[in-house]
């Protein structure tokens, strides 16, 4: 708890400017998860008074908790600049710096699509649903960031291959891709969770659904951070229905998946484009470093594979009519492709001849060579950096 602590302590001593206001961005999150909170409940009163035939009022808290995000993300720039002036180059080098770049890049993505989508407009209970996704961001924030200060932040030159205009784009394609995507997935999680439970209330039979969350619990690397949390607090939600006697009826929770796989299907139309273009520079940069589109490389195989899960996931809802938990199912197996591509690819077996393992400090980067280096190679690189 003491380096979580630290972690939203900007006051601390002897930290670089960058550090400083990385501290800032945790500290205005942890403010905004406290706030989200506050605008949920808020919401929920305006929902019963609206229902009872009462005047809802006004939620104040709901336009502060915004004000707080676009807050955060100012912060988070300026932290990122700071680091530019520090490394003297496009600060997503290490697997620390990439990580803060995701974790801005979460925030910018929350913001365009509360302009784009604003579920306020719906109603009262979709506010409560807004309000839940922007207090899982600023949590996600707030912990990817403290896993990033446990990181080298050792500053590293870039080798020849990142010296590219590609460099930028590419990685801010990509990252506002990741984080858009991921939270369609949250999405995703929460509706699977309420058909759990709404299951386990009315005694339904098991579901597709249900099976999923139980195996994404068991299978899933973040399972315990993201999935186990959103599953406990959407059951306390029914817990509290169920003591209360206000539990939905089923015809209302018909809507309520209906509305969710159309808001999941909105944050996927945002986050889409900006993979492709992600994926299309990365092509054209590949062609500038090493004179090869496409070299099958595993984490060109990697991002490929994610890519096309999302295109099946177009060609499913739009041809094939898949709405609801099938769908649903597509885009959450897209979400887990992303966390493969992003988090997991350094540890899979092919990954170690990899051309793209620049963020990991113990590898020794092989410029404009294609397939695996043999031990000598390295042993000669090796020696060289000496």
């Amino acid at each position: 708890m003491n380096s979580l602590f630290n972690s939203v302590n900007p006051l601390l001593e002897n930290l670089p400017r960058a550090g400083v206001w990385l501290r800032a961005v945790n500290l205005i999150c942890l403010v905004g998860a406290v706030i989200s909170i506050v605008a949920i409940l808020v919401h929920w009163n305006q929902h019963r008074a609206a229902r009872d035939g009462r005047e809802p009022g006004r939620n104040v808290m709901a336009r502060v908790a915004f004000v707080t995000l676009l807050a955060a993300a100012a912060v988070g720039f300026v932290q990122v600049w700071f680091r530019y002036i520090e490394v003297n180059h496009f600060p997503s080098q290490t697997m620390s710096e990439v990580l803060v770049m995701f974790s801005l890049a979460l925030l910018v993505s929350m913001i365009i699509l509360h302009l784009a989508v604003n579920l306020e407009r719906i109603g009262f209970g979709w506010a409560i649903v807004s309000d839940s996704l922007l207090l899982l961001v600023f949590s996600s924030v707030l912990l990817v960031n403290h896993y990033s200060s446990t990181l080298s932040s050792a500053q590293k030159d870039l080798p020849p291959a990142l010296q590219s205009y590609w460099f930028p784009p590419h990685l801010s394609a990509l990252m506002i891709s990741y984080a858009t995507l991921g939270i369609a997935g949250l999405a995703c999680l929460i509706y699977f969770a309420v058909r759990f439970w709404d299951g386990v209330h009315h005694g339904n039979k098991t579901r597709v659904s249900q099976v999923l969350i139980l195996l994404g619990l068991l299978l899933v690397p973040f399972g315990h951070l993201v999935t186990i949390p959103i599953l406990l607090l959407v059951g306390l939600v029914f817990l509290v229905l169920r003591v209360t006697g206000k539990l939905p009826q089923p015809e209302a929770m018909v809507q309520l998946e209906k509305t969710m796989d159309q808001v999941s299907y909105r944050y996927f139309s945002v986050g889409i484009p900006f993979l492709t273009a992600g994926l299309f520079m990365g092509a054209f940069w590949a062609q500038e470093a090493w004179a090869n589109y496409w070299g099958w490389d595993s984490k060109e195989n990697s991002a490929l594979i994610t890519w096309l899960v999302y295109v099946i996931y177009i060609h499913l809802r739009m041809l094939g009519g898949y709405r609801g938990e099938k769908a649903m199912a597509v885009l959450a197996g897209g979400a887990l492709s992303v966390f493969l591509t992003f988090q997991v690819f350094g540890y899979l077996p092919d990954s170690q001849k990899s051309l793209h393992r620049y963020t990991d400090d113990n590898v020794v980067p092989r410029e404009g060579m294609q397939g695996a280096a043999s031990t000598d190679d390295r042993a000669a690189r090796l020696d060289d950096t000496k």
